[in-house]
């Protein structure tokens, strides 16, 4: 007993992006040097670094990308990318397209956006994928001292090494006042922000006054200027207070620490 049946391969596009020569998948946020999808460090005075990704339609229909222009460029810091050349449509089963994106840092620090690129392919529409870079080139770096040791920033341990535990001291009239250094080790000069630069908060600030204030800009290449803080205990025990700094160093602004001294019942 014979029975004929009849089917219909379907036709589909199947879409893929490629950096150098490495399967770029869609919905990827985790950008690699290996797929070119991290750009690296690139100096924000005028240099860039330009990279070349490839579109292939592994599909058996012609894959037809959408827009104008078919790359679109998002995310937080979009304008650093630049789509130089655009990809083509449509692109038939089997073939393939290119296009580049150029990463021109205009700040320091990670530089981060999204590639877009709508298409035919019924899953993978919009197609995406996250890309960085770093700028890189002059800029302040901030540090502070005390007693000639680096305090980092964040610190919250105070040590009678560093001078951030002032020890004990008398409630009954007696202070301690200790000077610290703002040290710009960067190679561009460090603006201190503030008025005052220096600012005191936490559970016990008023007892812990700045004396004298730091002096901003700070000159590149090894400049400095100091600040004192007076611990006078309105009370026994523990106090605590927390040292802020608001700067234009770009990964420690504001920059803070924690100090602390005990007040001795007289």
């Amino acid at each position: 007993y014979d029975i004929q049946i009849i089917g219909n391969g379907a036709t589909i596009p199947e879409m893929e992006v490629l950096g150098n020569d490495r399967i770029v998948f869609s919905g990827d946020t985790t950008p690699d040097a290996d797929d070119h999808t991290d750009f690296g460090d690139v100096d924000v005075n005028g240099a860039t670094v330009t990279r070349a990704f490839t579109i292939q339609n592994n599909g058996t229909a012609d894959l037809t990308l959408s827009g104008s222009p078919i790359v679109t460029i998002g995310g937080a810091h979009a304008a650093d990318f630049t789509l130089t050349v655009d990809a083509t449509t449509p692109v038939p089963a089997g073939g393939e397209t290119t296009f580049t994106i150029t990463f021109d840092p205009s700040d320091a620090g990670a530089r981060q956006a999204v590639i877009s690129i709508a298409s035919n392919d019924g899953d993978e529409s919009p197609y995406t994928f996250s890309i960085e870079g770093s700028g890189t080139g002059p800029a302040p770096e901030m540090d502070v001292l005390g007693n000639g040791i680096s305090i980092p920033s964040g610190d919250g341990s105070p040590d009678t090494a560093d001078q951030t535990d002032f020890g004990d001291v008398n409630v009954a009239g007696g202070s301690v006042t200790y000077t610290f250094t703002i040290r710009n080790t960067g190679s561009v000069v460090l603006n201190l922000l503030g008025s005052p630069i220096v600012t005191l908060g936490g559970d016990h600030a008023a007892d812990f006054l700045l004396t004298t204030d730091a002096a901003t800009p700070v000159s590149s290449g090894g400049g400095e200027t100091t600040f004192q803080i007076t611990f006078d205990p309105s009370a026994a025990g523990l106090r605590q207070a927390t040292v802020s700094i608001a700067n234009d160093d770009s990964d420690e602004n504001p920059y803070t620490f924690s100090i602390q001294g005990t007040g001795v019942a007289p």
